[in-house]
């Protein structure tokens, strides 16, 4: 796999601004992986989008984390760290609580999975009028640095 393959994740998030009006606010999460770029031996058990978190979309918060973490010879994620998040706080611990909850399943199913260290980064990213837009503009904010 190659840094730049990303898997687009979306989720269309409805916020209400006023009892009586509400607001479609479109969400797109990207992810991509940084390290290892090929040659993976684990693989997202659940491949469904995460959902956008609701706090996040809440606040309007948008932004990039990259994550550092262990995933063990059984599939669980340990030892996360976050290396950045933009801006720092509620987005890197939403990312590092999402990633917690993620499950994995060795790549080739015949192979003896062992332990691996992974660094992904997440683009949390919020706007347009739909959800291919919201993905237009996750794709472009990937191209930024995440400092």
């Amino acid at each position: 796999m190659k840094i730049s393959q990303l898997i687009p994740i979306t989720l269309a998030i409805a916020l209400v601004s006023a009892p009586t009006q509400s607001k479609i606010m479109y969400g797109d999460i990207q992810v991509t992986n940084i390290a290892p770029t090929v040659d993976f031996v684990w693989q997202r058990a659940n491949q469904n989008p995460p959902s956008y978190p609701v706090e996040l979309a809440r606040s309007g918060l948008r932004g990039c984390a990259v994550l550092s973490f262990n995933i063990t010879d059984s599939g669980k994620t340990e030892d996360i760290e976050i290396v950045h998040s933009l801006p720092k706080s509620n987005l890197g611990r939403s990312s590092k609580k999402m990633l917690r909850k993620w499950k994995w399943v060795p790549v080739l199913s015949e192979s003896n999975a062992t332990a691996e260290k992974r660094t992904l980064r997440l683009d949390f990213c919020l706007g347009g009028e739909s959800i291919e837009q919201a993905q237009e503009m996750c794709k472009q904010q990937t191209k930024l640095a995440c400092r």
